[in-house]
Formats: C-alpha cells, structure tokens, sequence
C-alpha cells in the first residue's frame, strides 16, 4: 500500500515505528514530505520520497526483523511496477547483505557516531578541550531546558526558536530537508527538544531529538545556534541533554551519521561510485561540508562508529545518483545542480586534480 503522507498516514507509520523502531533514523521521516510503503504481507512499513525518478529511503525498514526480508521484496515489486529507482540511504550492515542478494549495489555511505550513555564519559586526553569548554560554559552560567510542546505549547518560546532558527540559516546558501529534519513541535512523535541560555537569559543553542528503540536511544536531529554566541555552545549544549537524558534512563545518544566518512579508495577494487563519493567528500562543501561535520562528531570521542550503507539500482543514471549520495532531496536551487554538475564534470575530465590520501 502506497499512501502519501496525509497526517492520519502519519500517524498509522508513527505506530510502526514505535512498535517496531530499532534504527536512528526512523522518526527522522515522519514530515510532510514523505510517502509510505506498507506491508501487505507483514506488518512494517517504508518511508520513502519520490525524486527525478527514485524512490528514496533513508535508514532500515520498520518491522520486526525476521519479516525484513518480505517486506523488502513487497517495496522492491512496487519500486519494480512503477519505475522507480530504489535508493536505500544509511541502512545497516544486515538490510545492506539482504539487498545485496536481491541483485542491488551496496557501497558504504558514512558512519554513525554512537555515544554509550552506560560507559561515556569526559576523561581523556581527546576529549580535553571539550572537557574544558563545557565545564567553562557551566562556569559562565550557562543553562540547559527542557521544552516539552506535546505536554504544553509555549508559543513566546516557539517564536524565539524561530528568530534564531533565522539567524542560523541567514549565512547558509541552501537548506537540505532529505537527511536534516524540522522541529516540528505540532507533531513531535516523542522528540526531545532543548534549549540552552547564557547568564543574561539569551538563547544560545536548539536541539531536537529522536527517539528509537522505544525510548533507550535518542539521535540528534536539528542543531541552530547563534552565529555570535559563546565560544563551544553547542558541544556544551549536546553534553549537558546527553547527561540529562542519562538521568532519565536513556542508554545511547547518536550523533547522526557523518556521510562519505571513512570511504577506502586505497583498496584495488574500488569503482567509480566510491570515487565519486570520496571525491565528493574530499573537495565540496556546497550546501553540505561532510569533512567539517565528520570533525565535529570526532569531538565527541564516541564510544561506537556504526557503519551505514548506501544501496541502489545498479541502473540508475550517475547524475541521479550522485544527488542522490549528496542528501538533496527537495533542494530547488539551480546554483546547487550546475555547481554538483559542474564538479562531476570536472572530476572525470581531470580525475588528476582529485587524487588525494585516504584520509579522514
């Protein structure tokens, strides 16, 4: 069953994935933008958009894990009758094997930095200037609250997060919406939200997070901070909510995926697609700067790196799936597809000028 996503089909997902969620990147999907695969045969469901001809999906199916297998067969027959390309974004080692043997391509797409609530702490010598800024901030008078819209809606709250949610994206040439979300507090579906204050009362950082496996896990989704606030505001705001949702219970924080880390081009079977996307990684930062968002997550010294997986038909044009690599989906700017054109033109006539060491 195709549905697109009209708030009662929300909703009918949202239960899904709540019964059945084990992956970060589930709830990052309940938005208006989105389609919805259902299973006939067994109970679980796909989210998926529509874009230049595929059918895009991010992190694993929602359903119980013995019935993976089925209701990736139901969606790969539906992709099949509506040509559609199916592009599998960010799903794990085990959806990744299981498509690989329905004739897909698999490559890996990035890593997923996973904080163990049970085992983090601060100590270390890596860990030392984030250690420092964040008991600096405390210092400083700093605080960390907690907004919960689906208990009360505080609506002068809401029009200060937009303000600043404003002022984060007046400096940004694009805003992406396939792999970054919304705050959506008319429809949060368990979302924790956070905020952090300097001495004078100022509003410093916004954080929403998503929850998965029914509460134990929660992955940050949208960070904003003030372009001229403090100095480390938001690895300070990202550690005080880890601690506190430590206090409540939850046993992992993820830090969401750092796309095209830790790709091997060294390796004598590499093709042209991990190329690319090394490439990518390497050398653009137009609408989305992977290398530097990869650094911030290594701040952290994360307890895990989860590998995640991009899988697709091995039919699909290379522009279209290029954009589909890069996280673009429902970007309508011109500047974004003539400069991602320009640069894979350029890349295959002088693959020469990309050619660099296999580093993060």
């Amino acid at each position: 069953m195709n549905e697109k996503s009209r708030p009662d089909v929300r909703e009918q997902a949202y239960q899904i994935i709540r019964r059945f969620s084990n992956d970060s990147q589930h709830c990052l999907c309940l938005n208006g933008e989105n389609r919805f695969f259902f299973g006939t045969e067994v109970c679980g469901v796909i989210p998926y958009t529509l874009s230049r001809g595929k059918a895009m999906s991010q992190g694993d199916p929602a359903c119980r894990t013995e019935d993976t297998g089925i209701l990736l067969d139901e969606y790969l027959a539906f992709c099949g009758q509506n040509g559609y390309h199916p592009v599998f974004n960010s799903v794990s080692a085990d959806v990744a094997d299981q498509l690989r043997l329905k004739g897909l391509r698999v490559l890996k797409y990035g890593e997923e930095a996973i904080l163990d609530l049970g085992s983090y702490s601060l100590s270390g010598g890596k860990k030392g200037a984030l250690r420092r800024n964040t008991a600096k901030l405390n210092r400083a008078g700093v605080t960390l609250e907690e907004y919960r819209p689906e208990e009360a809606r505080d609506i002068a709250l809401e029009r200060e997060i937009a303000g600043l949610e404003e002022q984060w994206y007046a400096g940004k040439r694009l805003r992406l919406t396939y792999s970054v979300g919304d705050l959506h507090f008319e429809e949060p579906y368990g979302r924790r939200y956070f905020i952090t204050r300097d001495a004078e009362g100022e509003l410093q950082t916004v954080l929403s997070f998503l929850p998965y496996h029914r509460g134990r896990g929660y992955c940050v989704d949208v960070m904003y901070r003030r372009p001229d606030g403090l100095t480390g505001a938001m690895e300070h705001a990202i550690i005080s909510a880890a601690m506190k949702m430590k206090e409540d219970g939850v046993e992992e924080v993820s830090l969401n995926i750092a796309p095209l880390a830790g790709i091997d081009v060294s390796k004598p079977d590499t093709n042209w697609v991990e190329r690319l996307m090394y490439a990518i990684y390497q050398n653009m930062d137009f609408g989305y700067d992977f290398k530097n968002l990869y650094r911030f997550k290594s701040k952290f010294g994360p307890t895990t790196w989860k590998m995640r997986y991009l899988v697709y038909d091995p039919k699909m044009p290379l522009l279209n799936l290029a954009l589909s690599i890069t996280n673009t989906k429902g970007v309508r700017n011109i500047r974004f597809y003539l400069r991602y054109a320009r640069f894979f033109a350029s890349l295959f006539l002088y693959p020469e000028r990309y050619r660099k060491h296999n580093t993060k």
